[in-house]
Order: structure tokens, then C-alpha cells, then sequence
């Protein structure tokens, strides 16, 4: 059973970097079932064995987590606005180091170059921190570049400000209005497009920069009417992690995930830390150690040019007068002009 928990665990540590998650862990051990019976009944492998090699594999987490070591990684599971698509992250991270009891600053992981994140499709292994035993008191961690390439569909971002355009300028129009008002008011689909063509010509670099906080710069921009293709370099300076733990033995210990956060449109804004444990083990809720990366100001939308929502709510406006002299008319008998 021990030689078998071992080696299961050596095996998902050089597969996986990390635990199986339950799932796996069920299907491994379902199909340890079904092969120790085959052994059984064909070279009469005895029972006791075969339990053994079964109760091995159900247990091989927990022996990583006390003999594998300590993996980085990086993750983006994406959160994004319907009209926003972002290809990939590339993130180039500094040292991590840690400091012991003995003030001695430990480079436990080196800086790996740079590695890229397809948004809710990989998680990257930064690699495994190497601890000599001892106990730590701090930590730090520097990233020197965060790039994200952003593309916005200007057609959907144009749908969704049309919801929007809905419920400012919908209570303006009477319930009674006239049919022949209401025929002059613009169509769903002139709208959508006279938004898109405003945003085509509004949204631009120089309109972008000043929200942007100044650790964020645009290292690329263009427009050609249809998508936003931009990318965004962040440089941050972490502060110190305020780590205190005994490592007596040098090895074991639970992964760790560091998941890059985007707002809506793409825009970096954190990095949070999650404990990765053994499949059934009880979860560690830890503080944010790293911090926000700044106050990202800009707009959770690309907005609609106010020009355009000035000319459009002037053309509504008008129709809701002239419906209003309409249905006076009407009620009055008056001859319609």
C-alpha cells in the first residue's frame, strides 16, 4: 500500500505539478478496482494485495501532500463582457523570495521568463519552490510585466448599449401615443447602427489613457470599425507577504494558484491567492496577500458617444411632442395637419 500511494503520488507530481482533483481520484481508483480483480482471478494475486494497491491509490494525495513539493501556478478563469474577447495573458513574474528567522532572504522559486494564458483554457506551472527547512517569517514577490490583448465586438457592445439606450429614452414616448408618432420614431436596428458608427469614431486611444491608472500603459491600439484590438502592459510592485510558517522538513505542502483577475473589459485588477489541497480536504480560506493592482477607474462599458444620445433623444423627444398634439387633436376632432 505505501509503494503504491508513492508512486501514484511521484507519478501525478511529475504529470500534473499538482492533486487530482476528486473526479480523477474516483476514476483511478475505479479502474485500480477492475484491473487488481483481473489480476486476481488470472495470476490469483491475493486479496490482501489487491486491497492494498486500491486503498494506495485513494491515499496517494495525501502522501504527495506530505513528500511532493510546493507548485506555483497561474490561472484566469474568465469573467468577461459579452462583446469582449481576450486571446491571451502574458506574464513575465520576478523571484519569489522568502525570508527566515535568521533575516536570510531564500530565492525559493526564480524568475521563469514569461508565460502565457489562454483565459479559462490552461494554468500555467510556474514551477516548484525549492524551501530549505527552517521557518520563515516574510516573503516577496515582484512582477515585472502583466500584457493582456483585448478585443471588443463593437456590434455586441453596440447590442448591449442598446438595453441600456431602452430604459433611458422608453419612459420618454407616452403609452398613448399615436401610430403615426410612433412610426417616425427610430427603428431598433437604425439605432444599434448609428450607436456602433458614434462608438467607431469615439472610442479611441486618447479617450482610453486618462482612466487608466499609471502602472497600466497601451502598448497597442486599433479600431477599424468593427473590432478594438488593444494590449495593456501593467507593471506592478507587490509589497512584502507577511508569511510566517515552520517548514522543518524541506518538502511537502499544499499548491497554490494565483489567479489573475480582469474586470469586464479586459482590464487587470488583482491577483488572488487560492490554497490548492488533496480531493476531500477541508477548505483554507487565506487573505488576499496580494494586493489590488490599483484603481482601475475606467467605465465597466466603452460607452455611448453622448453626441450620439443627445441627437437620438432630441428625435424622440419631438415624436413624443408631436404624439402629444396628435391625440389632442384626435380627442378634439380637430382635423390632422
Amino acid at each position: 500500500m505505501p509503494a503504491t500511494a508513492y508512486g501514484a503520488a511521484l507519478a501525478a507530481e511529475a504529470k500534473l505539478g499538482t492533486f487530482v482533483d476528486f473526479k480523477t481520484l474516483a476514476l483511478a481508483a475505479g479502474v485500480a478496482v477492475v484491473v487488481v480483480a483481473i489480476l486476481h482471478f488470472i495470476i490469483k494475486l491475493p486479496k490482501f494485495w489487491a486491497g492494498a494497491i486500491v486503498i494506495g491509490i485513494l491515499i496517494s494525495p495525501y502522501v504527495q501532500f506530505l513528500v511532493g513539493k510546493i507548485n506555483i501556478f497561474l490561472t484566469d478563469p474568465p469573467n468577461l463582457r459579452p462583446s469582449v474577447s481576450v486571446p491571451e495573458i502574458r506574464v513575465e513574474m520576478g523571484d519569489l523570495i522568502f525570508v527566515n528567522d535568521q533575516n536570510q532572504e531564500m530565492v525559493v522559486l526564480p524568475a521563469s521568463g514569461v508565460k502565457t494564458l489562454y483565459p479559462g483554457k490552461n494554468m500555467v506551472n510556474l514551477g516548484q519552490l525549492n524551501i530549505p527547512a527552517g521557518t520563515y517569517k516574510s516573503g516577496k514577490m515582484s512582477i515585472k510585466n502583466v500584457e493582456v490583448d483585448i478585443n471588443v465586438d463593437l456590434a455586441k457592445e453596440a447590442e448591449l448599449a442598446y438595453i441600456q439606450f431602452e430604459k433611458m429614452f422608453k419612459p420618454l414616448i407616452p403609452a398613448d401615443i399615436p401610430a403615426a408618432a410612433l412610426a417616425q420614431l427610430p427603428n431598433e436596428s437604425d439605432i444599434k447602427a448609428r450607436i456602433e458608427a458614434g462608438m467607431k469614431d469615439y472610442i479611441n486611444r486618447q479617450v482610453i489613457e486618462p482612466y487608466l491608472p499609471s502602472f497600466i500603459k497601451i502598448k497597442s491600439f486599433a479600431n477599424d470599425g468593427r473590432v478594438i484590438r488593444m494590449t495593456l502592459a501593467a507593471r506592478i510592485d507587490l509589497p512584502p507577504l507577511p508569511l510566517a510558517f515552520p517548514y522543518p522538513t524541506g518538502t511537502g505542502g499544499p499548491d497554490i494558484v494565483l489567479d489573475i483577475t480582469l474586470n469586464e473589459i479586459g482590464l487587470p485588477t488583482g491577483i488572488i491567492p487560492i490554497i490548492k489541497l488533496p480531493p476531500g480536504a477541508p477548505q483554507i480560506n487565506i487573505p488576499d496577500l496580494t494586493p489590488k493592482l490599483g484603481d482601475v477607474k475606467i467605465p465597466n462599458d466603452f460607452g455611448v458617444p453622448q453626441t450620439v444620445l443627445n441627437q437620438i433623444k432630441a428625435e424622440v423627444d419631438a415624436v413624443a411632442t408631436k404624439g402629444e398634439t396628435l391625440r389632442k387633436q384626435l380627442e378634439n376632432n380637430k382635423p390632422l395637419n
